[in-house]
């Protein structure tokens, strides 16, 4: 008879939990992320950022000629679980990458070992802050790539 109680108080404490489970596991959404297609700016449009290590580019200047901005808007809606986005920045046939920076809410980082050895592509993650962009909210900024 002390089986049957046990069996029942497991039973009871079991469903109890999954009754307070379920809502939590409701409010903890999985994490979206969305990429946009690629865009470009050429010469003489000006460039939208400052990018490292380049000095002929500055934010609000002309581009100068041959050189070009591709970006990529992306989204991270933070659920339960943290989640990153992997994507190819891809500079226009006949130009190599030559730096990489983001705007706004998301960190970019290239994830390719030798990123400056005359590539067209790199492959970046996209990241943010996760200190400061809770459950349910939304990192939103672009990842900028500049090619020659």
């Amino acid at each position: 008879m002390s089986k049957l109680r046990f069996s029942r108080a497991a039973l009871c404490a079991a469903a109890a939990s999954l009754t307070l489970a379920a809502p939590a596991a409701a409010e903890t959404a999985d994490t979206a992320i969305s990429v946009s297609p690629r865009t470009q700016l050429t010469a003489p449009a000006a460039s939208p950022v400052t990018f490292p290590g380049v000095t002929r580019v500055r934010e609000g200047e002309p581009l100068p000629r041959g050189w070009v901005v591709v970006s990529r808007d992306v989204r991270i809606t933070r659920g339960g679980e943290v989640a990153f986005a992997a994507f190819r920045m891809t500079c226009p046939a006949g130009r190599t990458w030559r730096s990489g920076t983001s705007g706004g809410d998301v960190l970019a980082s290239v994830l390719d070992r030798n990123a400056r050895s005359q590539k067209r592509s790199v492959l970046v993650m996209a990241t943010f802050a996760t200190r400061e962009v809770r459950v349910g909210e939304d990192a939103t900024g672009t990842v900028y790539a500049l090619c020659r």
